[in-house]
């Protein structure tokens, strides 16, 4: 089908060609033929076909191959997954080339399970490859375009290829990382005197001629004054005083005297005017029910055998 134009191949090259479909096309001899001829030569210098519904069932090892080259055979039977793209990721050497062929539309939206064009460049970055190129079409041939117009119901479906390259290092592999770390600024310079003023151990301590100062000293004869209580009440203004709390300066006790002497007593009332009677006249609810009978207007008071609980 397609020809190996742009595939850089030289001698001693170690090469996995991958094709697809369910028997071999008529040129595969022909490609790998050519494909032979290019590597042969020194002791790796050779070309390795296979199945690409075999690939994972391989187990090839690491890094082993130097070039892998997809779809040029079949291309419009295969179809890269996920899986397949990283282990072919796996089985490059660092530095491998890889060359892949896919059917793909060029168009913003993807029908009959054909990936867009753009995605191809996606799916090799996801699987770990550098260095991709953007896709280009490979022309077809008049055959070519009747085998992909019987198996596409697309008309916008072109075939095309894309490259990559596996990184450098191997899949896996660690290094230390060598960060510029700012050195230490030096530590400050202590005076031996300044330290020395500041140290305490127990021979200076017990030494005799340690004079220490009398704290008694400290205070003078207005230390030893005891406050005014009247000194110590807070003057707000206008503002309405109020005493703090566990209060020592007697504010506290003058507030609760002048709130009493605030709230007037209930004055009592008769309804009937009977009241000054006796109990037979009042009525349930009279205020002066069960104090003795008293003249109209008189003040009400007990004698103090009434006080007193029966014997």
């Amino acid at each position: 089908m397609t020809g190996l134009d742009g595939i850089e191949l030289s001698s001693g090259t170690k090469v996995l060609l991958l094709w697809a479909g369910s028997q071999m096309s008529a040129n595969m001899q022909n490609v790998a033929s050519t494909i032979s001829d290019k590597v042969k030569g020194g002791d790796d210098g050779r070309i390795q076909l296979e199945h690409i519904d075999r690939l994972l069932l391989s187990a090839h090892p690491n890094s082993h191959f130097d070039v892998v080259i997809s779809g040029l055979v079949n291309p419009l039977e295969t179809k890269h997954t996920t899986e397949i793209l990283g282990e072919l990721c796996r089985i490059l050497k660092p530095s491998g080339n890889l060359y892949m062929q896919e059917l793909a539309l060029p168009s913003t939206e993807a029908d009959n399970g054909l990936r867009k064009k753009d995605q191809l460049p996606s799916q090799l970055k996801l699987s770990g490859f550098v260095d991709i190129c953007e896709p280009f079409e490979v022309s077809l041939n008049d055959d070519e375009k009747l085998e992909l117009k019987q198996k596409s119901d697309s008309n916008e479906a072109n075939l095309y290829r894309v490259t990559g390259k596996k990184p450098f290092y191997e899949v896996g592999s660690s290094s230390q990382l060598k960060l510029p770390f700012k050195p230490k600024a030096p530590a400050a310079k202590v005076d031996a005197n300044v330290a020395k003023v500041w140290s305490l151990n127990s021979s200076d301590l017990m030494d005799d001629e340690v004079d220490l100062v009398d704290e008694d000293e400290l205070l003078d004869e207005n230390d030893l004054k005891k406050p005014d209580p009247a000194s110590l009440k807070v003057e707000c203004g206008p503002a309405k005083k109020k005493a703090c709390k566990n209060c020592t300066c007697g504010l506290a006790e003058e507030l609760d005297k002048e709130s009493k002497s605030e709230i007037p007593a209930p004055a009592k009332t008769s309804a009937c005017g009977n009241c000054y009677l006796g109990d037979a006249f009042r009525c349930a609810s009279c205020p002066y029910l069960g104090m003795p009978a008293f003249k109209p207007g008189e003040k009400v008071a007990l004698s103090s055998r009434q006080l007193n609980a029966d014997a």
